[in-house]
C-alpha cells in the first residue's frame, strides 16, 4: 500500500535503519521497569498550550489523494483536560482551495449536539450503553493502553534491540506483540532514549481491528519539557474503514504541534 509521509518535526527519527540495531544487553524486564518508572514520573495533570496544524488527506481506491483538509487549531491542556479552538479550515478538492471554516464549525456543532442527545438518552436508560471506542482518542488518552506497567505486561510479549539516532544518541527499540488480541491491545515498536528511558516515538496498530475497520496505523513523536511534562510533537494516522455499500474511509491524517508552552 502506498504511504504518504507529511513533513513534520521529529520525522528524522523514522530514518534510523533497523539494520544498525542489535539485541539489547539490558534484560527486557529491567528495561520495562525503568520505562514504567519514567512514565510514572511525569505529571498526569500537565498544563500546557500549543498551536496545531492538522492535515487530512482522503484517498481514492488506488491510494491517490482525492481531497485535502488543513486545520489550524489552538490547544490548551489544563489539569490534564484538553480543550481545542479551531481557528481555520481550508479544503482543496479538484484543484480548488476553499475556506470552509464556518461550514465546518456548524457541522461540528451539529455532530456534538447529536452526540450529547444520544448520551443523555443512554444515561436515562432509553438506549443501551456502548463500549467506548478508542479510535477517536487523542494521543494523551493512550496512557492507559501502554504495555509497560506490570499489570499490562502479562498480555504482551517483548523484544528489545539497541541502536543509535543519526546524532549518535543511544536508543532502545522495543518490539511489542499482543498475546491477548484485543482492540485495546496495541502492538508495534517504541523508540526509547537509552539515557532517560523515555519513549519518544511509537508506531502502533491494534492487535485486533474494530468492526468495519480494515486497517489502522498510528505513529507519534513526543518531547519532554521541564523533565516532568511529556507532550506530543506529531501524530500520524492511516485508516481504511467501511462496510459493504457504505462510504469507505481511506485517509492519512497528521497533526504537528508547535509553539508549545508549559503553563502554571
Amino acid at each position: 500500500m502506498r504511504r504518504f509521509i507529511l513533513p513534520a518535526a521529529g520525522a528524522a527519527f523514522l530514518l534510523i535503519p533497523a539494520a544498525l540495531s542489535a539485541q539489547a544487553s539490558l534484560p527486557v524486564e529491567t528495561l520495562l521497569d525503568r520505562v514504567a518508572a519514567r512514565l510514572e514520573s511525569f505529571n498526569p495533570k500537565s498544563n500546557w498550550q500549543a498551536s496545531i496544524r492538522s492535515t487530512q488527506i482522503e484517498l481514492d481506491r488506488k491510494g491517490r489523494p482525492e481531497r485535502t483538509t488543513v486545520q489550524t487549531k489552538a490547544v490548551a491542556v489544563i489539569e490534564g483536560r484538553r480543550e481545542e479552538d479551531i481557528l481555520s479550515v481550508v479544503r482543496t478538492e479538484d484543484g480548488v482551495t476553499r475556506d470552509i471554516t464556518e461550514k465546518y464549525l456548524a457541522e461540528r456543532r451539529a455532530r456534538w449536539e447529536k452526540y450529547r442527545a444520544q448520551e443523555t438518552a443512554r444515561e436515562r436508560g432509553k438506549e443501551p450503553a456502548r463500549r467506548r471506542s478508542r479510535l477517536g482518542m487523542r494521543v494523551e488518552d493512550f496512557a492507559g493502553l501502554l504495555p509497560f506497567s506490570p499489570e499490562r505486561r502479562t498480555e504482551f510479549s517483548f523484544a528489545a534491540r539497541e541502536g543509535a539516532a543519526p546524532d549518535g544518541r543511544p536508543l532502545y527499540f522495543l518490539d511489542v506483540r499482543a498475546k491477548v488480541k484485543d482492540v485495546e491491545n496495541w502492538e508495534g515498536t517504541y523508540t526509547i532514549d537509552a539515557a532517560t528511558f523515555t519513549p519518544f516515538h511509537a508506531r502502533l496498530t491494534p492487535s485486533e481491528t474494530p468492526p468495519f475497520v480494515k486497517e489502522i496505523e498510528v505513529e507519534a513523536d513526543f518531547q519532554v519539557f521541564e523533565d516532568v511534562h511529556i507532550i506530543p510533537l506529531r501524530t500520524w494516522v492511516r485508516i481504511n474503514a467501511g462496510f459493504l455499500f457504505l462510504k469507505r474511509i481511506r485517509a492519512v491524517s497528521e497533526e504537528v504541534y508547535t509553539d508549545i508552552r508549559v503553563t502554571r
